[in-house]
């Protein structure tokens, strides 16, 4: 009965967001961030300008020179479950490449996210939107929403709802990044 209760869930916040992104999580590959399939919103990039769990105010233009990838998650998705460990495996793998994981709750007290972290640590930094004023400026329509900025800080690509951060054209997408000068 509960899976059937979250599959029925699943389906009506599915159905509530516009219509470009319930195509954008509809499949498993991430968009780049031009042309007709784009979000709603052009570059250059929002700000993301958010405090840290310490309380101190983090940057995306801190983390320019590296790819970064920018997620917002909650603790309650279940997508964002399963895809924090597998991003933060390929940030680590990454890293001395000058791949960056940014993780910014959407929502949540600090007591919520540090209970999580204890048991889904985060190979990367995590920010606090805890209301929501950022995500809204991403346009990050539902979650996990993710987006992949480059080394002078544009976003190139974006994904909205789970993702397979093993899969091979994931990794071609990121590694592409990885080599490319900045612009």
């Amino acid at each position: 009965m509960a899976s059937r209760r979250l599959l029925l869930q699943s389906a009506l916040s599915l159905a509530a967001l516009p219509a470009w992104a319930r195509a954008a999580a509809s499949d498993s590959a991430l968009k780049a961030a031009t042309g007709p399939d784009w979000a709603p919103w052009t570059p250059p990039t929002p700000p993301l300008v958010l405090p840290d769990l310490s309380g101190r105010e983090q940057k995306l233009a801190a983390w320019r020179g590296n790819v970064v990838i920018v997620s917002f998650w909650a603790t309650w998705c279940d997508p964002c479950r399963d895809e924090i460990p597998l991003m933060s495996a390929m940030a680590k793998r990454h890293r001395e490449e000058g791949l960056r994981l940014v993780a910014v709750n959407v929502g949540e007290a600090l007591g919520k996210i540090t209970t999580f972290l204890a048991k889904w640590p985060i190979a990367g930094t995590v920010l606090h939107d805890r209301n929501s004023t950022t995500s809204r400026k991403w346009n990050a329509a539902g979650l996990p929403a993710n987006y992949l900025v480059d080394r002078s800080g544009s976003i190139r690509h974006w994904h909205l709802g789970a993702l397979d951060w093993q899969a091979e054209n994931i990794n071609r997408v990121v590694t592409r990044m990885l080599r490319a000068a900045p612009r």
